[in-house]
């Protein structure tokens, strides 16, 4: 019997709309909230089709966080004394203050290729070397 080696694709499980990357030698991964939608309670009251989603809004303090990591890893790469011959980069995700966008956002960033498939790369490695997240 010949056993078939198992390719990569490029097909995605789930899109996460907001995301920021700046590339380099290492990772920080963001997981932040700053887009939040409010939904409504789900009560079988009401056909589905008449319950609305409250269009998003952005929360500005929690933008701010966004805009601090940036900022954090932009200073560490014009410092050649903090990390010499290192750059940092980021990978920033919106989890939408909702726990499965923050479980989905933080396997994203460990795996590869937008797929969740625990203990499994395909191709190149992130570069990951540490998760900032949650408030």
């Amino acid at each position: 019997m010949k056993v078939q080696p198992l390719k990569c694709t490029g097909e995605q499980a789930l899109k996460i709309p907001q995301e920021w990357y700046q590339d380099g030698e290492l990772l920080i991964g963001g997981l932040m909230s700053h887009i939040h939608y409010l939904f409504p309670e789900i009560g079988f009251k009401r056909h589905p089709f008449e319950e609305s989603v409250d269009l998003p809004f952005v929360i500005t303090k929690f933008y701010q966080h966004v805009l601090a990591l940036v900022f954090a890893v932009k200073e560490i790469n014009k410092d050649p004394d903090i990390l010499p011959n290192i750059t940092l980069g980021f990978h920033i995700y919106d989890s939408y203050s909702d726990a499965l966008m923050t479980y989905r956002t933080t396997l994203d960033l460990l795996f590869k290729l937008h797929k969740i498939v625990p203990n499994y790369i395909c191709g190149t490695e992130k570069k990951i070397v540490g998760i900032i997240g949650g408030m």
